[in-house]
């Protein structure tokens, strides 16, 4: 019982230092967002499926603007941390 303890307090403190933010985490998840965009306009939109429905290329046109929103966002709160922690 005590061993199980002990792991679960390592567990948890490895836990909380995966979870700080740093400056590297914002361009990395911008250049995730970007691999996935890119996949996503290079072989779903694309897909002769995709081009003959437009009910379903409205949706994927959708979920590809909105990644892109979330990349122009992630690239707006980089430049806050930086502000914050000044990082400059």
């Amino acid at each position: 019982m005590g061993f199980f303890i002990w792991n679960t307090e390592i567990f948890f403190v490895y836990c909380n230092m995966e979870n700080q933010i740093n400056k590297g985490h914002y361009l990395e998840l911008m250049d995730r967002i970007h691999i996935v965009s890119c996949m996503i306009d290079d072989h779903i939109l694309n897909h002769p499926l995709a081009e003959n429905e437009p009910d379903i290329q409205n949706k994927l046109d959708s979920a590809l603007e909105l990644l892109l929103e979330a990349y122009q966002l992630v690239g707006n709160k980089e430049y806050s941390y930086e502000d914050e922690n000044n990082t400059h």
